[in-house]
């Protein structure tokens, strides 16, 4: 084993050699009853030797690794799926401090201390040739010690098709439902009150309800095109102030905003970017309803645009700090601190949209000294695609 004084968060760095895990993976290989257990499973799946390094793998679990022409043996299950994480720490997968809310990295950690089989969901945010995206997980571990020496058997099961449905069926039989709902109920009354001075106040609250809807529905077909990346997108020259101006307006005098304080730091008039408006006031818009949710009544929520050379800075400020374990998780898909009410595709859809298609980056600091603050920071001149 290489011993080493890497630094870790979460598990050990230590790596075995070329030479153990070439004998081990040879061993395991020749072996027809692990070789035939192997190829048993109905799902992907490696084995993992005592420093967490994959020794055997199915043929199903190929399609899990996003570069075939990798050498998958010897590499930690992250960092064969390219999890973003995986190469932040010189002891890679296993040691960053995102490591720690890792389903996959405790169940396989927990597995080689008690002996015992462990079950759990994991997501992986992974990166592919500049392409960033989101796996979900079922891991399932058990412990299997062979020719005296300790291995993790580990099946993986692709929840990807099973949460997008779960999502789908949230946002239709919920949110589009009730408000389908509102709208018919409005256009039952505007007939009743078309003689009335209620009329107009019921028309607007009829045509605001629709948009709200239309919205709902766009922003799933764009999140799937942008997942699938089929997105398409319109750059074109507006200022950053028209902007804020525009995201201000959606949430001024909503629900959200009684009794807390909502404003605005507009910049100059002519802090112009290159970007598609569309989808930048959408993403700002998802982080504003985020700040907003998080508060309690009398705290503030405020929004500005900074120049930042080359960039443009839009800053979502709010009162408060977001525990540490929920930071380490904030752009994962289908995380939510709102248990069954949230979606959980709110940041992970602004961090797709923005660093994979408007050629940004998002990044957020929350700490009691400066409280919570999501920054996205876009080029000033939406980069040539065929630069």
């Amino acid at each position: 084993m290489f011993v080493t004084e890497q630094k870790t968060y979460f598990d050990s760095p230590v790596r075995s050699t070329i030479q153990e895990i070439d004998s081990r993976s040879k061993r395991l290989s020749k072996n027809p009853i692990i070789a035939q257990m192997l190829e048993s499973f109905p799902d992907l799946v490696v084995i993992l030797d005592c420093n967490r390094q994959i020794v055997a793998f199915n043929k199903r679990a190929e399609k899990l690794f996003l570069n075939e022409n990798m050498q998958i043996i010897g590499q930690r299950l992250g960092e064969a799926l390219r999890c973003i994480h995986a190469f932040e720490m010189p002891g890679g997968c296993g040691t960053s401090t995102f490591c720690s809310e890792c389903g996959a990295g405790k169940s396989n950690k927990d597995t080689l201390l008690t002996s015992h089989g462990m079950e759990d969901e994991c997501r992986i945010q992974t990166r592919y040739e500049d392409f960033e995206t989101s796996l979900e997980l079922k891991v399932f571990t058990s412990f299997m010690e062979f020719e005296g020496e300790k291995f993790v058997v580990f099946a993986i099961k692709n929840l990807e098709n099973e949460k997008r449905r779960e999502l789908l069926e949230r946002i239709f039989f919920h949110d589009v439902l009730n408000t389908a709902s509102i709208i018919f109920g409005i256009s039952g009354m505007i007939s009743e009150v078309r003689e009335t001075d209620d009329f107009e106040k019921y028309s607007k609250i009829l045509q605001n309800t629709s948009e709200q809807l239309i919205q709902e529905i766009q922003a799933q077909r764009d999140l799937s095109n942008a997942e699938s990346g089929k997105l398409v997108i319109y750059p074109a020259e507006d200022t950053a102030k028209n902007i804020l101006e525009k995201v201000f307006e959606l949430y001024e005098n909503n629900n959200l905003t009684k009794g807390k304080s909502f404003t605005c730091d507009y910049p100059p008039d002519m802090m112009i970017i290159e970007t598609d408006p569309h989808f930048i006031i959408r993403s700002l818009g998802n982080l504003i309803k985020n700040a907003l949710e998080a508060i309690g009544s009398g705290q503030k929520v405020s929004i500005s645009a900074y120049d930042y050379g080359e960039n443009v800075r839009f800053i979502i400020a709010n009162d408060g700090v977001i525990p540490k374990h929920i930071q380490l998780q904030i752009f994962n898909r289908s995380f939510s601190t709102k248990a069954k009410k949230g979606r959980g595709i709110g940041t992970y859809s602004v961090k797709l949209l923005i660093e994979n298609y408007l050629k940004g980056k998002v990044s957020f600091i929350s700490n009691e000294e400066e409280q919570t603050k999501f920054i996205v920071e876009l080029p000033k001149r939406f980069p040539d695609p065929e630069a």
